[in-house]
């Protein structure tokens, strides 16, 4: 453990203390950040209130003078007028200021038939945002030394995984996590019958004479080319069995005790079963757009999709990881995504619990491809997460969307300054204009930051 004092202000007694379990320097950049923060604190204090001001500041992230924190009913009434005029059925969020939660809230109908309202436990099937998980998990073992980006990934699965147009070039760790290993959309057969056959080995789907392999896994362009990025949740399957195979536990058992426990999201989890009261699972609704009545498309008692007791019994870890849906399957509250985001802000700690180096944590957000010209909703990325400008006009936020049987969520925070969003929709009557986000997603973050914007 390295501990780093400074004092911060010639004036002041307090001590700024930053003290990295990872072993690596804070960057110049956060102690500049905080010893201004400090000493405009100290220069407002009185010499007789011995500068507490700064001490609580630098113990607890106080809030500075001047920063409009505002009332939560004037957030809620906001909210809903974007909810009414954009058809939100139900909704929970969170707003990050310096990459801390100043406010979280929620409103309309987690269960529009049993009248069940959205509440800061609702617990959402928070669709693609699910792939930060075990992209962090990939992370995490590799700076544990069990592998490395740069890695054969058919070499790790113990299969002989070639992109066939291709062959001579392996398909590497980074390249399934920048969505450019050539591998396309082409699971949804194989994930539907491995809930009822856990056990089909992956190779059914990834190698030529599979029961499930496709005609069109593969693109044009070799593994590791930008141009042939294709946005692909297979690439999360074969990444989750790779966890599985390294750390010889299940996917959905190895992200629980090595990255959501560890930092208090005790109410998430990729296997369902862990979730103790199912009333709290908000059903995920579609309808036509304009039309007047919502249909449940998922979680609703009927619809949730779960691997049965048997087969969990009866699983292998590394044959099959498509089981937990780690392309989409997590379920979570905002309360506890934010505290994910969280952590991403600070570098890959929260609360005195690291998870990831600092330089890890900004590999994972620095952009690794873009598209060009720039165009689509998926325009660059870093690794397992979306770099945008289009939520917020003009500010670079990094984070992931989430879009699922009518499901709409996202996490999202500014690298520079700690400003971050967290939301999900159960239900949303409005479309994408031009792959882009919703009208609904972008007024709900224009009508945060500007009820939090500093006066």
């Amino acid at each position: 453990m390295i501990g780093i004092k400074r004092r911060c202000s010639s004036r002041c007694s307090a001590f700024l203390t930053r003290r990295d379990r990872g072993g690596g320097r804070p960057s110049t950049g956060a102690w500049r950040h905080a010893l201004q923060r400090c000493r405009g604190l100290t220069n407002r204090a009185s010499e007789g209130d011995n500068h507490n001001t700064c001490k609580r500041y630098l113990r607890n992230g106080t809030r500075e003078e001047g920063e409009t924190i505002a009332k939560p009913d004037k957030v809620l009434s906001k909210l809903q007028e974007v909810a009414d005029r954009r058809s939100i059925l139900g909704l929970s969020c969170a707003y990050l200021i310096r990459g801390r939660v100043v406010w979280k809230g929620s409103l309309g109908l987690a269960d529009l038939e049993r009248r069940i309202p959205v509440t800061e436990r609702t617990v959402f099937r928070i669709a693609s945002i699910s792939k930060t998980i075990g992209a962090a998990a990939i992370l995490q073992l590799a700076e544990r030394g069990q592998c490395s980006l740069d890695d054969d990934a058919g070499r790790l699965l113990g299969l002989p995984l070639r992109h066939p147009q291709h062959p001579e070039q392996p398909i590497r760790l980074r390249h399934l996590l920048t969505h450019t290993s050539g591998l396309q959309d082409e699971y949804a057969a194989f994930a539907a019958a491995s809930r009822q056959e856990p056990l089909l080995p992956l190779s059914e789907l990834l190698l030529p004479g599979g029961a499930y392999h496709p005609p069109r896994l593969w693109g044009e362009h070799p593994p590791g080319d930008p141009a042939g990025y294709a946005y692909s949740n297979l690439g999360a399957i074969v990444l989750a069995t790779i966890v599985e195979r390294l750390s010889g536990e299940r996917f959905d058992r190895y992200c629980r005790k090595q990255l959501l426990l560890p930092l208090g999201m005790s109410d998430s989890s990729f296997l369902l079963q862990d979730i103790e009261d199912p009333d709290r699972i908000a059903v995920l609704y579609e309808r036509e757009r304009g039309s007047g009545s919502w249909t449940p498309a998922l979680d609703d008692r009927g619809s949730r999709h779960e691997p049965p007791s048997a087969a969990l019994r009866d699983y292998v870890p590394g044959v099959n990881g498509s089981l937990f849906a780690p392309q989409g399957g997590l379920r979570t509250t905002v309360a506890d995504l934010s505290r994910w985001l969280e952590m991403l802000a600070a570098g890959g700690e929260r609360g005195g619990v690291r998870l990831l180096r600092e330089r890890t944590v900004r590999d994972m957000m620095d952009k690794h491809w873009f598209r060009d010209p720039q165009e689509g909703f998926y325009r660059e990325g870093g690794l397992q997460l979306q770099r945008t400008r289009d939520l917020f006009p003009g500010r670079l936020m990094v984070g992931h969307a989430g879009d699922a049987y009518g499901l709409k969520s996202g996490m999202f925070v500014e690298p520079e300054t700690g400003t971050g969003f967290v939301y999900a929709m159960n239900g949303l009557d409005d479309a994408k204009d031009g792959y882009v986000f919703t009208a609904a997603e972008t007024e709900l973050a224009q009508a945060m930051t500007d009820i939090f914007r500093k006066r």
